[in-house]
């Protein structure tokens, strides 16, 4: 085992290397968990402030596009400041951010204390990567660090999500926040405890921090996921808000990017989107998350079809957790033997998402379970791990170092933020269409002519007789109990169009993906790791 002084971890010179580096852990414990709204507590979070779902969503999102904009200038403030420093002023500010948004009813407040929790997530994140990389790969091999490192962050994320729809519904949901900053001043404390001052801060020029560059991006990817999330919501261009929003954004967006292709010195370099190996790492991680959003059909299925409640709909993705874990598995064999071509590989991943839109595609029913979702979402777990594994080494293959950080930018962009915010949107959009249209459908035919849809209505009507209700009221339960099961039927009808489209797509993907020549030989170069790692 490596040292502390090894790992650069800046420890008194009493503490023992393993309680170094267990304080690291400490530290990213919260880190890997933490986030401005949390959705496993969605539908409490609504009930309670009488806010819209897209209310949390977008906050989530939100965090991610402040990981992504902070990057870029991660690496220079990590260089200049002390990390004692760093670290307290950084677990501090999250604490009390954390306090503020368990706090907070003002949507636009929260939106913009989760961009900043994860702003300032983002030095956090790269701190700790440095110091935990050689303990995962002492021979510093990208490949065998992602093994290990994203199962922990996606498995945190994960988790997070549990605890949340745990804690929202055996006590209130502002709890979670409260055990954040739980675990958020355990980590203070051991960085008083344990660390030390290792070096004297160094002042950093205000042009190299891009302020104005950062400002144009992050107003641009900000109002893009508030148009997404609250489309539907909001009637589209019935908002004044969204009418603006749409214009500005691409606007912004288009403004950011002629800058940094003209700059000398820009905030973020345009070359990785002239790199082809960039690019089809991009789409393909697009469509991975694209696939691995579609979760939130199975969240419609749960709790419309099978009347599952909230804290058993989240714990289901406990089962991406091995999923996760063989994934990075697999991963770390197939890249240090390199005995097969890549695409073999790639075709394998999306196998694994078309067995999972198979087998809910062909399993969901009103008879079906909920232990007959555990296997899909293992499949999921797998193949979304192993994939974006796959192509977060693959998009860096060509590049050259000081490309890596913008590369870093543009990865987090995609595949964190904009793939699951329009995939998001898409899904609910058209999950709600196709309801509409189907229970249109299968109400032109329901009539006191259909013998199951009167038989249905008698039993209903001769319950309610028997339970006490008179016979108008009883009409009208009855009437109720007819529609709640045409709306079931709608939904699940909806489901099967979606699920059977996703299923037949991915297989199509799976089968090219076995002939694309990603390289030309079997074996590629080793890549190593670097300041971009995320």
């Amino acid at each position: 085992m490596k040292t502390a002084k090894e790992l650069d971890i800046p420890v008194r010179s009493w503490v023992p290397d393993r309680l170094a580096v267990a304080a690291v852990f400490i530290i990213m414990l919260p880190i890997a968990m933490l986030n401005g709204t949390y959705t496993g507590s969605m539908v409490e979070v609504s009930n309670t402030l009488g806010v819209y779902t897209e209310d949390i969503t977008i906050g989530y999102y939100a965090a991610s596009a402040g990981m992504a904009v902070a990057y870029p200038i991660v690496p220079k403030i990590l260089n200049a400041l002390p990390a004692k420093t760093l670290l307290l002023v950084d677990l501090v500010l999250q604490f009390f951010l954390s306090w503020f948004c368990a706090r907070q009813v003002n949507i636009d407040l929260l939106i913009t204390a989760s961009f900043i929790i994860g702003f300032l997530k983002g030095f956090l994140m790269l701190w700790i990567i440095r110091r935990i990389k050689f303990i995962f790969s002492p021979k510093d091999v990208r490949s065998e660090f992602y093994a290990y490192f994203y199962p922990l962050v996606f498995g945190g994320g994960q988790l997070s999500m549990v605890i949340t729809a745990l804690l929202a519904y055996h006590y209130d949901w502002k709890y979670m926040y409260y055990f954040m900053m739980l675990l958020l001043a355990v980590a203070i404390l051991s960085v008083i405890m344990f660390f030390r001052i290792d070096r004297q801060a160094r002042p950093i020029p205000w042009k190299e921090l891009h302020p104005r560059e950062m400002l144009i991006i992050s107003t641009g990817l900000l109002m893009l996921i508030y148009v997404i999330t609250y489309g539907k919501t909001l009637d589209w261009m019935a908002s004044p808000r969204i009418r603006i929003y749409i214009v500005i954004a691409p606007l912004l967006v288009a403004l950011f990017l002629w800058e940094q292709f003209h700059s000398p010195r820009p905030f973020v370099s345009l070359k990785p989107l002239f790199q082809w190996k960039a690019i089809l790492g991009y789409f393909y991680m697009m469509l991975v998350m694209f696939f691995s959003t579609s979760t939130s059909l199975l969240t419609s299925y749960m709790t419309t079809i099978l009347h599952v409640d909230n804290t058993r709909t989240y714990t289901i993705y406990i089962w991406l957790l091995p999923g996760y874990v063989l994934g990075a598995f697999i991963c770390f064999w197939w890249f240090r033997w390199q005995r097969w071509r890549f695409r073999f590989f790639i075709a394998g991943g999306m196998s694994c998402f078309a067995l999972f839109f198979g087998m809910l595609y062909f399993g969901i029913s009103p008879d079906s379970t909920y232990e007959m979702l555990y296997l899909p979402m293992f499949l999921r777990g797998l193949g979304m791990l192993a994939l974006i594994i796959a192509f977060a080494l693959f998009a860096v293959e060509d590049l050259q170092p000081k490309y890596l950080l913008s590369n870093a930018f543009f990865l987090i962009t995609f595949r964190s933020v904009l793939t699951p915010v329009i995939a998001s949107a898409f899904y609910s959009n058209t999950l709600y269409r196709l309801q509409q249209r189907y229970m249109v459908e299968l109400s032109e035919t329901m009539s006191a002519a259909d013998p199951l849809a009167a038989s249905r209505w008698q039993s209903a009507f001769s319950s309610a007789l028997a339970q006490g209700h008179g016979a108008d009221e009883a009409v009208q339960m009855a009437t109720n109990t007819l529609n709640t099961i045409l709306q079931q039927q709608g939904t699940l009808l909806a489901l099967k169009h979606i699920l059977g489209w996703l299923f037949a797509v991915t297989l199509a993907i799976a089968i090219i993906s076995r002939f694309i020549p990603f390289h030309k030989t079997v074996r590629v170069p080793v890549v190593r790791t670097g300041e971009d790692m995320v």
